[in-house]
Parts: C-alpha cells; structure tokens; sequence
C-alpha cells in the first residue's frame, strides 16, 4: 500500500518559507517585488529503515519556475539540525547539498540514485515567478516506491532504467486515480475549498450569483439546492431563495389569473444583503411578473399598501342606525 505525506491547506504549518504571503484559497504566493521564494517542509518519517521512495508531486501554478530538492536520511537528528537553523533560505542550502534528487518539473521519481534511500525525508523549493507573481498550493511525497515493473515477467523487474521510463506513464495514471480518490471530497459542499463550492453553484446555475455572495449563503445554497433547482419558476422557489439571500422570512401573495406576485420580506437585511434582490428580479420567468419588497417602511406597490410591524389602524367609534348600514356602501378613512 502506498502511504503519502501531504500538506495540508495551510502551508506554513507544514514548514518554513521565505518570499511567500499566506493566502487563504491559495497556499503560499509569492511577495510582490521578489525574484524567488523558498520553501522547506518539516521532516517525514516512513517509518522504516532504508525506505526506497515513490515520487514527489508539487502543487504549483503555471506561471513559475521551479526548483525542487528531496533529501532521504537515516538519522533524525539530521533533520533537527537543519530545523534549528532559524532562517528558511538556510535551511533551503543545507537541504540542497545534501539532496539526492532534484528536479525542474512539478514531479519527480525517488529512486534510482545509488545512495537515495533513507527513513526520513526533507522538501525544498525554489520557485522563480516569470511575470511577478505565482503560488504554491501544496505537495505530496510518496513511499515506498511503486513501479508498474511488477506487471511486467521477472527478466523486466529490478531495472532502473526501465522503471524510470514506465515512470512517465505511471504519473498519468497515478494522477487520474488521485483525482477520482479526492471526487467525493470535492462534491462535499460542507469541507471543499470556497473556490470549489463556487463550481458547484455554476453546474447548478447560480455561478454569477455565487461570486457575490458570503460563504455561509453559498453553502446553505448548496444544501437546498437540489430540492430548489428542480422547482424553479414555483412561488415556493422564490419564497425560499430569498429567504436564504436575505437572511429573513419572506412570503409571497399572488395574482394568477394576472400573472403577478409580490414576494415580501418580513424585516430589512442585515450586511447590506437586500442588493441580492435584484439578481432574483432580473431571473424572473418572461411570462410572470414578481416584485420583491423589503417591509422597513410603510410602502406603495400596484395600488395596494404594505404596513410594516410598526404600523397599526387607530380605533374608530362610529354610531350606526338601528338598521345598519350596507357592507358595500361601507368606507374606511
């Protein structure tokens, strides 16, 4: 079975970096005004001896240059040596004279070198921006190595050059099985990145509705979403949609046979969320008519008046005749 050490979503808790700022979303990216940055991961253990390692996989954007650096050793107290060195590009040297694998590539195989084995083991990247900025997101090094030389008759096992040749098409499937093992985390709108979550809103067509919205709205959405999706149009679509972009009980009344509704929202928005009211009048079905209004104030809308809470009708005492009055000669002023 293949074990992996992998960063997690905050670098900085996974080493020492310098040139880099912390981006929420993003990982590391690199400061405005530097030429490189650099970044050395804490030490990982395999737990055993002479462990012979997979691959090392960089997380990084496209628009840099990187340099990167695996160090395998036996004794950890190499490794702590080079952990109380306090400054990173330090750190980033030592590791380097001591490294048995280098690469210019996001990815590179761990093995083959004729003194590249070791328990332990230690990352360091240099990555140079070609046009001012660049990230680096994450990492991953695997072990022990895996070679699909063991598909192959006995006469084919065991040989480096071999193993280092079908290493290019191991990366390809070994990536594609990464990618199907993180599809349920990805489609967990719960944990997934901000910038995932906005993805699935896209599939379910609020994408140019998600990118305005806080990150608490966009997961409620995403847990209504299939029951709301397949009731778009219905009263109860609107109705519930703006209760999640307000924040507030809203309720709707309707003229059908004119093809008009007024959804009304019981109490003014909080953080200025009223402004997604308008994104739901410009989605309104061309056949129906639906206004949206906010009750802070007493309001005028198509000849009738909406009184909010602080409203109330005053009591009136009149004298009626014994015989009573007709309901429809009957006026309220």
């Amino acid at each position: 079975m293949v074990e992996k050490c992998l960063s997690g979503r905050r670098l900085l808790s996974c080493g020492v970096q310098s040139g880099f700022r912390e981006e929420n979303e993003q990982g590391l990216s690199i400061r405005a005004g530097e030429t490189s940055a650099v970044f050395v991961s804490r030490t990982y253990d395999s737990g055993q001896s002479r462990m012979e390692w997979g691959r090392a996989l960089l997380q990084i954007s496209h628009d840099v240059v990187p340099q990167v650096y695996v160090w395998l050793f036996e004794d950890r107290q190499e490794g702590e040596e080079v952990d109380r060195l306090g400054d990173a590009r330090e750190q980033f040297r030592r590791v380097k004279e001591c490294a048995q694998y280098y690469s210019d590539y996001r990815e590179m195989a761990l093995y083959g070198a004729e003194h590249g084995r070791g328990r332990f083991a230690k990352l360091a990247v240099e990555i140079f921006p070609e046009e001012g900025c660049g990230y680096l997101t994450g990492y991953s090094l695997s072990f022990p190595k895996e070679s699909f030389t063991r598909y192959l008759p006995e006469l084919y096992r065991n040989n480096v050059q071999l193993e280092r040749f079908l290493a290019v098409q191991e990366s390809i499937y070994l990536e594609l099985e990464e990618e199907i093992d993180r599809l349920e985390e990805e489609l967990d709108y719960e944990s997934c990145s901000r910038k995932q979550a906005e993805r699935l809103l896209t599939w379910m067509g609020w994408g140019d509705l998600a990118r305005r919205l806080p990150d608490e709205t966009v997961r409620e959405l995403l847990r209504t979403g299939i029951s709301l999706t397949s009731r778009k149009g219905t009263c109860e679509y609107y109705v519930k949609l703006t209760e999640i972009l307000t924040g507030k009980r809203a309720v709707m009344i309707e003229e059908p046979e004119r093809g008009k509704a007024v959804v009304l929202v019981l109490e003014k928005p909080e953080d200025k969320r009223e402004v997604h009211l308008d994104w739901l009048r410009q989605n309104v079905p061309l056949f129906a008519r639906i206004d949206f209004v906010v009750l802070d104030r007493t309001q005028r809308l198509d000849g009738r008046f909406f009184l909010d809470r602080n409203a109330f009708l005053s009591e009136r005492e009149a004298e009626l005749s014994v015989g009573g009055v007709c309901i429809d000669r009957l006026v309220l002023l």
